[in-house]
């Protein structure tokens, strides 16, 4: 009988590295590990990619005691009673502040403005974390307004807010249609993720980059509903507290590269939304008996999860690989960027909908936790536009904008 519902899911921190133990009789082979190296305490060590080679998978000393760092507070600071007490603003300021004692602000900024100078890996671990505890804070907001206004002008005032913890600073982010160079909202109204209690947005507007603050009521009450953090409407056209950062090549390029880092960010995000989701499926699986046994021995009940493992392994191997092009093939990592975000997504919305279903018409109750997972998976993949969009930015990336015509 196959036991793929007792045998999916990865559990404690660090689990992205760590994978079940060897498949014996009796089990399924679930996810990518059975193809790659183990080493002796049986995480994937290496994985391929692209063009040859393989990727270090390993953590090292420092990462995992982020890791560890990170999945111990959530676990203490963020239970689902917590996402669930934050519904009515999308954002907890207690666990932010939680966030700001392990140096969550600054992690991304360089050393020169305070920051603790860490690489998008780094940053994607604790998006993972965060996101399988579907933490109510703008963490991949402030990683990425933060790291666009180092970038420009390491003297810039809002840098200072952000050392201070404060959550006033988010990003807006392209239009869904928008493709590469031209990635830049036309003014007026524009969802902003955790807009509902920024002060602050960066933004492209026409051909400018620009800091809009809040005055003359340019932030729109929060959007209900939607399921993933403080989202409002902004005005972010021209007028009073309209700053201006950079213009022309520089300013798109600056906002291409703040889009793609927002992206991968999410993109470890959902990873985590998916991880967090199979277990949960996982363990109703084998705690739910139907005629005298588990259901997750029923194949109807075990082949999706296991199809969701796999796919699970795959969003979080493409993210690693994205990360890693940042550093060494830095050509390819804005259309990686896409790819791990639209992955993500879909990954996400796909285990978290067949976890849900798992628990039958349980899962469509307010009581049971899975529904807060697909209701986060599902608002924070439409937050940047469609798959269809996202990919047309990636062929435009590989092909050119010659590849829009013929999609």
């Amino acid at each position: 009988m196959l036991e793929a519902g007792l045998r999916l899911h990865r559990v404690g921190p660090g689990c992205q590295l760590k994978t079940p133990a060897p498949v014996r009789q009796g089990s399924i082979v679930v996810g990518p590990a059975w193809k790659l190296p183990l080493n002796d305490n049986g995480a994937r060590s290496h994985a391929p990619i692209a063009g040859g080679g393989l990727m270090d998978l390993s953590l090292d000393e420092s990462q995992q005691i982020l890791v560890d760092t990170f999945a111990e507070m959530l676990e203490k600071e963020c239970p689902t009673t917590l996402v669930r007490d934050s519904e009515a603003t999308g954002f907890s300021p207690e666990l932010w502040d939680r966030f700001g004692e392990l140096g969550a602000n600054v992690m991304g900024l360089p050393e020169s403005v305070g920051g603790l100078e860490m690489s998008l890996l780094e940053l994607g671990l604790v998006a993972t974390r965060a996101g399988s505890a579907l933490a109510p804070v703008p963490f991949l907001e402030i990683a990425a307004a933060g790291r666009l206004l180092a970038g420009i002008d390491g003297s810039d005032p809002l840098l200072t807010e952000i050392a201070e913890g404060l959550p006033s600073v988010s990003i807006a982010l392209p239009r869904p249609h928008a493709v590469r160079g031209t990635s830049r909202t036309s003014g007026g109204r524009t969802l902003v993720p955790f807009g509902a209690i920024a002060d602050h947005v960066v933004a492209l507007v026409g051909d400018e980059l620009v800091v809009v603050s809040d005055v003359g009521k340019r932030r729109s009450a929060r959007v209900e509903e939607v399921g993933a953090g403080a989202v409002s409407h902004w005005d972010l056209s021209p007028g009073e507290g309209v700053r201006t950062l950079a213009s022309g090549e520089a300013a798109r390029a600056a906002m291409d590269r703040a889009n793609a880092e927002w992206k991968l960010l999410a993109g470890f995000w959902l990873v985590g939304i998916a991880q967090r989701a199979l277990e949960i499926g996982s363990d109703y699986a084998r705690e739910r008996i139907q005629f005298g046994v588990p259901i997750g021995g029923f194949q109807a009940i075990a082949h999706p999860l296991a199809e969701c493992a796999i796919r699970t392994d795959g969003a979080e191997l493409l993210a690693w690989e994205a990360a890693w092009a940042d550093v060494e093939e830095p050509e390819r990592f804005e259309a990686l960027a896409s790819m791990a975000f639209v992955w993500g997504a879909q990954t996400a919305l796909r285990t978290a909908d067949v976890s849900l279903h798992t628990h039958g018409g349980y899962g469509f109750s307010t009581e049971y936790d899975i529904q807060l997972f697909y209701r986060r998976a599902r608002s924070l993949a439409s937050l940047a536009g469609g798959s269809r969009e996202e990919l047309m930015r990636v062929a435009e990336l590989h092909y050119g904008a010659g590849a829009q015509g013929g999609a």
